[in-house]
């Protein structure tokens, strides 16, 4: 027979009642959400204004001509289409009445904090990460476009393709950072990892250029 875990029952005692903490004081300034970018022309716009732009648009015409991109896949909290499989989210944080997961899920959108809220016991942790699994449906240059909003000052978090790292990427409110990439046909994963800063992940978007 198995046996059971050394767990045993024990009189808890708390006869001081806790004083909850008003609104106010739970009030955490607003962030406006922003609309999910799902067309090219402002990606080329982000991907033109990247230093080392030039040089890959040298090599590989089509980064600069949004009439040849084709969309593969997009990931949000709400949704996947195309050939998005799995998003997986990682210690993603639920703070009542500011991003509790009813409202991450109307707005699309996912929040991983850091540094503040040890009052209500939070760890202040910088462990978010983010995958999103697709299919390259044949070998060829890709664009993987992530779209994220920074809060409470600036974020910075590291974006990777498989096992190639991006290196660090810092931003300060909302950004559209697109990661030309040369995958093989086949399934991929584009990881988003928590360095410093809060901030929300709104979507992920993949096109074949």
């Amino acid at each position: 027979m198995p046996t059971r875990p050394s767990y045993r029952l024990v009189l808890a005692k708390a006869p001081k009642a806790l004083r909850v903490p008003p609104r106010a004081k739970r009030r955490v300034a607003r962030a406006t959400p922003v609309k999910p970018t799902i067309a090219p022309q402002p990606v080329i716009r982000a991907l033109k204004a990247t230093a080392g732009a030039k040089e890959l648009i040298k090599e590989i015409p089509s980064l600069a001509k949004y009439q040849l991109w084709m969309p593969i896949a997009t990931f949000s909290v709400c949704l996947k289409t195309g050939t998005a499989t799995y998003l997986d989210i990682w210690d993603a944080d639920h703070f009542d009445n500011f991003t509790d997961m009813q409202r991450c899920v109307a707005d699309c959108r996912a929040w991983f904090s850091a540094d503040g809220y040890g009052y209500w016991d939070s760890p202040q942790t910088k462990t978010g990460r983010i995958n999103c699994y697709f299919r390259a449906p044949s070998a060829g240059n890709y664009v993987c476009n992530v779209q994220l909003q920074s809060h409470g000052g600036a974020a910075q978090v590291e974006c990777l393709i498989d096992s190639f790292s991006y290196g660090p990427l810092p931003f300060n409110g909302s950004i559209n950072q697109p990661h030309p990439a040369a995958l093989g046909a086949g399934y991929h994963s584009f990881r988003i990892r928590q360095m410093s800063g809060s901030f929300f992940f709104y979507s992920l978007t993949v096109w074949k250029v």
